[in-house]
């Protein structure tokens, strides 16, 4: 009787520990190719903000993947003057309000961003003048196969 108990015990907490790791998970990958600060504003990073309260009020744990091409490249380049966007006002005044916004999906929201080695190569764009917490060692098909792959829902943007 007294192993019956101990099994008891066991399995109870065993099945409590289980539940206790299977938070329910939504997944997406963006597919960024806008060169429009204002669209990246509001369909980055507003819905990023947005979906990650929607589903948290649920319970819902909200993860987000950024895949960085096409236009996009220029708004995650630290230092301008040291790249092909090089005396871009418009470019620069809008960097300065999209830099805190992706430095903040980065920290905060935990969203990453993996920008398209071929792209960078294409348009001479060094690893090193990316913001640190761009990824940049696949190219943007690989990112999205292997994202979708892992359960992520895709929104091109």
């Amino acid at each position: 009787m007294k192993n019956f108990k101990w099994l008891f015990i066991s399995l109870f907490l065993f099945s409590n520990f289980t539940l206790a790791e299977t938070t329910e998970v939504r997944k997406v990958v963006f597919d960024l190719t806008s060169g429009d600060s204002e669209r990246i504003e509001s369909r980055i990073v507003g819905n990023i903000k947005y979906l990650t309260k929607h589903y948290n009020k649920q319970g819902i744990e909200f993860k987000a993947v950024v895949v960085i091409s096409g236009d996009s490249y220029k708004y995650f380049i630290k230092d301008l003057d040291n790249s092909p966007f090089k005396g871009d006002a418009k470019l620069a005044k809008a960097q300065k309000v999209l830099a805190p916004l992706f430095q903040e999906l980065a920290d905060k929201y935990n969203v990453r961003f993996d920008m398209c080695g071929g792209g960078m190569r294409a348009r001479d764009i060094k690893a090193e003048s990316l913001y640190e917490y761009v990824h940049t060692d696949k190219m943007k098909y690989i990112y999205l196969i292997n994202w979708q792959n892992l359960g992520y829902a895709y929104l091109a943007i």
